[in-house]
């Protein structure tokens, strides 16, 4: 991998380090208390599983970007003779291809799960006798609406890192086939 593959590659980690930290601070420190019904009524993230969900899923992917910016950092580094596309190396490759992406989709489903939940307590349910949360705690919903800003800016960071993981991978397999890479050399 080039010095801009890897320097491309970090920026983008560190773009969906900062919007999966934001979400997690946004839906951390979100917390709104108002009266219904003359009964003192909180709402936090705490009070949705998914966003419950969504704190967890963003800090370990937050934890994991971090670790992959580490060995983009160590990666960098000038070495001796040894380079890093060999044969062996090729299992690391594979690995970084698929937790790049499993971990993009797990931020993908934890958001989007979120969503789904947020979503009733903006329109409520009316079959179900459930009534608009949204119009009660105003200023938690709007926290909550950037939190979630923040996590899809995030994923779609990582499905770029994704095509660099996989643009990575797939070029040590047939490289005179695929953009010519090796015609320079």
């Amino acid at each position: 991998m080039g010095f801009w593959d890897q320097k491309t590659e970090g920026i983008l980690r560190s773009f969906a380090i900062i919007g999966l930290v934001l979400t997690v601070l946004l839906l951390g420190f979100d917390k709104q208390t108002t009266q219904i019904f003359h009964i003192d009524k909180k709402a936090s993230f705490r009070s949705l599983h998914a966003f419950v969900v969504i704190m967890y899923v963003d800090s370990l992917a937050a934890a994991y970007n971090i670790l992959q910016i580490c060995n983009c950092w160590i990666s960098a580094q000038p070495k001796g003779t040894s380079k890093l596309g060999s044969g062996s190396h090729i299992c690391l490759f594979w690995a970084s291809f698929l937790l790049d992406q499993a971990v993009a989709y797990l931020v993908f489903a934890a958001n989007t799960a979120g969503m789904e939940a947020a979503l009733l307590a903006v329109t409520g349910a009316h079959d179900f006798q459930w009534m608009k949360l949204c119009n009660r705690f105003e200023r938690f919903c709007y926290q909550v609406g950037g939190a979630f800003l923040c996590g899809y800016g995030a994923f779609f960071a990582m499905c770029a890192i994704c095509v660099i993981s996989s643009f990575n991978l797939f070029r040590h397999y047939l490289p005179n086939l695929f953009f010519r890479l090796k015609s320079n050399e």
